[in-house]
């Protein structure tokens, strides 16, 4: 009897979908992920700030993150360093406007496992999942 409440949590464990959290300034970005991600079956919730993206990124446990660099109040290395940092297997995608390569290198020097300039195709986005 007590395997029964192992495995139910295994079960459970199998039958999660992904949870994309998007930490981006700018809505209209925000939405059309979530809008494309909606409907292939992904829970998408998504905050316009670094520090809001943070707190979200606590409460909600997403498995992968699509982040921003240029935030308006706080540069996204930092927020993709605290997000590495809490949780190391979480799958962070770059999605952003600077093509500066220094961003790039330090992005995938702190953990970002994609790096997507804007603009992008939704099918790229799909690739990286």
């Amino acid at each position: 009897l007590g395997t029964v409440p192992i495995f139910i949590s295994s079960l459970l464990q199998i039958l999660v979908y992904h949870k994309i959290l998007v930490i981006d300034d700018e809505i209209d970005i925000c939405e059309m992920i979530k809008d494309f991600f909606d409907n292939r079956g992904y829970e998408v919730i998504y905050a316009l700030t670094g520090c809001g993206g943070l707190d979200a990124f606590t409460i909600e446990k997403p498995n992968i993150v699509m982040l921003d660099l240029c935030l308006k109040d706080m540069f996204g290395l930092e927020v993709l360093k605290k997000i590495k940092k809490a949780r190391p297997s979480c799958v962070v995608i770059i999605i952003t406007g600077s093509a500066l390569e220094e961003d790039k290198k330090e992005a995938i020097r702190l953990g970002a496992d994609y790096y997507i300039e804007k603009p992008f195709s939704m099918n790229k986005l799909s690739d990286c999942l």
